[in-house]
């Protein structure tokens, strides 16, 4: 997830000065401001798909009747109280209704809508910059100068071995984004990818794997780690209407894959590694068995919940996690550091802690960390 802090006047000017001191990226690369506008073209596809959603509604409100009694530690709060009453309204009437048509509607062209607001973009207010009829040279070169950052941290990181087509994925909620050689790249897709090449490379083995993410936006990453990797479990766990997104998401780009939502499955007596993905509100975290999962993940939010959301979550990771736990998060303006989340450090080891670039790009002054741990009974054999 992207950072959701409101835009300040301070950041407004570290974006700009990032801007300007990226710019050259452009010219030397050739890549045209005039281009942005084209990414933001309108590609809305409209799926047939009124059975999948009848199913998300059908988890969703399951959900929502347990959540309204679960622990204050599953509820919304901190950073994310303001988003939820500002732009989750919609969203929410249309799943607690039941109202397929109008919840279809909204998740066609969920990239413009207010219910995805803090899982994508520029710190900015899209909707009046962007999603609007125009967008001004100022904010066409902020996108280009961000955009064109990351993609060469991509490149830099993974593009030895990948190539931008890797980056392609479905037009699932009419996404926006750039052209680089003549692919449509849909905005963030660098860092999600990443993330799911490298959580690929670290679980390779010969057996099942169990990947779990706690807070998976909008299925971004997981769509490339299930893509990628075939013989994955994915498990999410999020709040119910975040994890109602990540339900259309998945379930629409991988129609043949066996997934199941909250109420299909009971996780005490069934083999998650049955399906190709598990996706359950946040409370069901609790009832994941010890060591259960080769890896934990999480990106971003995890430094914006309250503190005792994060103790508590942090602890299901110190007893779920079997190999590695692996996290990007912030230590400033966070009510619990980064750096000092409480990983057990009896169970794991912390192999390294190095600056995440992602959003450099957007913000010069950017405080924020890649954290991977590894469980000190795993050992790294040579062959």
């Amino acid at each position: 997830m992207y950072s959701i802090k409101r835009l300040s006047q301070k950041l407004k000017k570290k974006l700009l000065l990032a801007m300007v001191v990226s710019e050259n990226l452009a010219s030397d690369k050739n890549y045209k401001i005039e281009l942005v506008r084209k990414g933001f073209a309108d590609r809305k596809v409209c799926y047939d798909d009124s059975k999948t959603v009848e199913r998300i509604i059908e988890a969703y409100n399951k959900a929502k009747q347990i959540q309204l009694k679960s622990a204050p530690e599953y509820q919304v709060s901190n950073e994310w109280l303001p988003l939820y009453r500002q732009f989750m309204g919609g969203i929410m009437d249309s799943l607690a209704t039941r109202n397929v048509d109008r919840a279809k509607e909204i998740y066609n062209n969920f990239m413009r809508e207010p219910c995805s607001v803090g899982l994508h973009g520029l710190p900015v207010d899209m909707f009046k910059h962007y999603f609007g009829s125009d967008i001004t040279r100022t904010y066409k070169r902020l996108f280009l100068s961000d955009t064109l950052h990351r993609y060469n941290l991509w490149l830099s990181l993974v593009g030895q071995t990948n190539k931008v087509n890797d980056l392609e994925s479905p037009l699932i909620g009419n996404p926006y984004g750039y052209y680089f050689d003549g692919v449509f790249v849909k905005a963030g897709s660098d860092y999600l990818h990443y993330y799911a090449t490298i959580i690929g490379r670290l679980i390779r083995s010969n057996n099942q794997k169990v990947v779990m993410e706690l807070g998976g936006g909008y299925g971004g990453m997981a769509y490339y780690l299930m893509r990628d990797n075939a013989d994955l479990t994915y498990v999410d766990f999020d709040l119910p209407e975040n994890l109602a997104l990540t339900s259309y998401y998945l379930l629409t780009a991988f129609p043949d894959k066996k997934i199941a939502l909250y109420g299909e499955l009971d996780l005490s007596s069934s083999n998650i590694k049955d399906y190709d993905a598990v996706l359950l509100p946040n409370f069901e975290i609790e009832t994941m068995q010890n060591n259960s999962v080769d890896l934990i993940f999480n990106s971003y939010s995890l430094a914006e919940m309250s503190r005792e959301t994060i103790v508590n979550y942090v602890s299901h990771f110190n007893r779920i996690a079997d190999k590695f736990i692996f996290h990007v998060n912030h230590n400033r303006d966070s009510l619990v550091k980064a750096d000092e989340f409480n990983i057990d450090q009896g169970k794991f080891e912390l192999l390294y802690r190095a600056p995440a670039l992602w959003n450099k790009g957007r913000n010069i002054d950017m405080d924020e960390f890649e954290y991977l741990y590894k469980s000190k009974k795993l050992a790294f054999n040579a062959i």
